[in-house]
């Protein structure tokens, strides 16, 4: 776990790197809160998401990176409770939208409102904090 752990910090901050030094284009406005464009490389979003994903102290259950999902589970707030975020990444040329859908974990009772959309938005923001340093 440990070994695992420490390989994909490495890989997570050579992408970092990488993606700091070519950037991506401003975001476009969206009017969903929980849905942003990017104008830029895929694989810059990509990696951004995932760096996110480890700072926020989330675990990848499955991706497909032909597909654009993600599947990433942490602790919830709550006692024994699970903070679920679902990633679908859109690409089209140079337009790259990221939709995030938070949720609970199973077997648990359903995520308010204003829970989900807090986790939604501290995602996007800790992604935009990467992409626009």
């Amino acid at each position: 776990m440990r070994m695992r752990l420490g390989l994909a910090t490495v890989i997570l901050a050579t992408a970092f790197v990488v993606m700091v030094n070519f950037g991506c284009a401003a975001t476009k406005p969206s009017s969903d809160p929980w849905v942003i464009d990017y104008v830029g490389s895929p694989d810059d979003v990509w990696a951004a998401c995932h760096i996110a994903l480890v700072e926020l102290d989330y675990d990848v259950e499955s991706e497909n990176r032909q597909d654009g999902l993600v599947r990433a589970v942490r602790a919830g707030a709550e006692e024994g409770s699970i903070d679920v975020l679902s990633l679908d990444q859109i690409m089209r040329t140079n337009d790259v939208k990221v939709y995030v859908r938070a949720a609970a974990g199973p077997d648990q009772p359903a995520m308010d409102f204003s829970r989900k959309e807090e986790l939604a938005k501290e995602f996007l923001a800790m992604v935009n904090g990467l992409l626009y340093k």
